[in-house]
């Protein structure tokens, strides 16, 4: 045999040895891969079809995954792991993946009593050595469903589109955050979302996508589970039905993270726009006789600290009805093109001496008619929830205040307030301030106990102390003086301060 043929074919022979090799090589670290994910697998009471290591490509593959622990359900239809680096598992254990990929996971979880602190898990990350990075995360499809205990009605559930994020890292130290892992970048992409409130209301969202810090919200409802009619069947004391939607939310520099155990949320700024709310409220019902706090004491005391820089509220539309008289409609009042600025929001280091005032300035068409401007603020810090308020209101036709005033009070009017300005400064107990009002040929009809036909005698008397002979009056009040009732609401508070102010006038 000459010697070229020898060499050519010694040199087939080590080719095939070393592929030989190599397969060998290749089919033990592939089977020591999926061992090793089988074995985590089996660890966590995982079942699944097969999983699939090809060490050649550096990828591995689960197939239909499930697991189950304690009230928490995951099914997953694929997860795929891509670009896994070999050398770096085995020469520092840490494990550094290129691409992972997860298809339609399913979570399921039910809200079980809560069992005693259990310190194994504790440890378990505490001893947690390796570090994980994964350069890219997309998850595809799949829903959130959350149930009370082992009801078969869901309170919560979302559908997924999808979620992107980059550079996901977890090592011991990420393990013991409320969010076990740190990321670079985040989209999150849902496509329909609904929560189950309380016994009264629920709340739809259309779509709500995240994009690292800023999030995006449309079409999110707050609906009533029953029509007014069953609502007052449904309570057993004074409680608003009431009816939000909301064309689009945007939240920008949105934070959140866990300060002593309660949950710290910020932004710099909040837009809603194209909001439409209906308030009804039946007063037949019992007096809820509670104490209602004041605005800055409810965001003082919430749960969930606050820091947020500005909300601005555009092209709104607001409707509040009352009902009275069982035998009659209830009284109405609207508020339409309503544009709000709301700035500084916080309960957040409430000791600090430089603590930011609240400051809430409104905008808006009153009985769709009357331009109305108020401007209120407050110190959500300061403890003796002290406040100021002011508006004016513009002409409107007695005519349209009767839509409140006439089943509401039994009681219309005739004439026009050509302009009224109030300013308040109050606390939980009593405010002063003054109002500015003028009108014309403002004359007032007490109506039967029907609503129907006018109390001549009544009407007549009433304005005889009616000062509006002339035809026209101004007047100015000053040091007008309203006691709370804090059994009401902020709003009922507002409303005596401009009716003892319009009582001072006419009469």
């Amino acid at each position: 045999m000459k010697k070229t043929n020898k060499i050519a074919i010694g040199v087939l022979i080590a080719i095939g040895v070393l592929a030989l090799i190599l397969a060998i090589a290749n089919n033990i670290l592939e089977s020591k891969i999926k061992k090793g994910i089988e074995k985590n697998l089996d660890s966590a009471n995982a079942v699944y079809e097969k999983v699939d290591v090809k060490l050649l490509d550096r990828s591995a593959e689960v197939i239909d995954a499930a697991i189950s622990i304690r009230g928490k359900m995951l099914k997953v239809d694929t997860i795929r792991l891509n670009d896994i680096e070999i050398l770096e598992y085995l020469t520092n254990k840490n494990i550094v993946i290129g691409d992972l990929r997860i298809s339609n996971p399913e979570v399921k979880i039910f809200k079980l009593p809560k069992k005693e602190k259990d310190t194994s898990t504790s440890k378990k990350q505490n001893s947690f050595k390796n570090k994980i990075r994964i350069k890219s995360v997309r998850v595809s499809g799949g829903s959130l469903k959350i149930f009370e205990k082992d009801s078969s009605t869901h309170r919560f559930y979302s559908k997924l589109r999808d979620i992107s994020m980059e550079q996901v890292r977890i090592d011991s130290t990420s393990l013991k955050e409320s969010v076990p892992f740190n990321y670079d970048l985040i989209l999150l992409n849902i496509d329909s979302l609904f929560y189950d409130l309380n016994d009264l209301q629920k709340l739809y969202v259309g779509d709500l996508v995240i994009r690292n810090n800023d999030v995006k919200i449309t079409d999110f409802q707050l609906k009533p589970k029953f029509s007014r009619n069953e609502h007052q069947q449904n309570i057993s004391k004074e409680t608003d039905w009431y009816d939000l939607e909301i064309d689009s939310i945007g939240m920008q520099g949105l934070t959140w993270s866990l300060q002593n155990d309660s949950l710290k949320i910020g932004n710099s700024l909040t837009h809603i726009d194209q909001f439409n709310f209906v308030i009804y409220r039946d007063k037949l019902q019992p007096d809820d006789s509670s104490i209602k706090p004041l605005y800055s004491q409810m965001l003082r005391e919430m749960p969930v600290l606050l820091q947020i820089d500005s909300i601005s509220l555009t092209n709104g539309y607001l409707k509040y009805e009352e009902k009275i008289h069982a035998d009659r409609e209830p009284g109405t009042v609207d508020f339409s093109n309503m544009n709000f600025q709301i700035s500084q929001i916080s309960n957040v280091n409430l000791d600090r001496q430089d603590f930011p005032e609240t400051v809430i300035k409104a905008q808006a068409d009153f009985m769709e008619t009357a331009s109305l401007d108020v401007n209120w603020s407050f110190k959500i810090a300061d403890t003796q929830d002290r406040f100021n308020i002011s508006g004016e209101l513009g002409r409107i036709a007695a005519e349209q205040i009767n839509e409140f005033m006439k089943p509401a009070m039994n009681v219309q009017a005739h004439g026009e307030i050509e302009d009224m300005y109030f300013n308040f400064a109050g606390g939980p107990y009593k405010a002063k301030g003054d109002m500015r009002l003028e009108y014309k040929d403002f004359k007032i009809e007490v109506l039967q106990k029907d609503g129907k036909e006018k109390n001549k005698v009544v009407s007549a008397l009433a304005n005889l102390i009616v000062k509006n002979k002339a035809q026209n009056s101004k007047a100015n009040h000053k040091d007008i003086t309203v006691d709370r009732d804090r059994t009401k609401s902020f709003w009922n508070y507002l409303w005596n301060m401009i009716k003892n102010g319009a009582l001072k006038a006419f009469i």
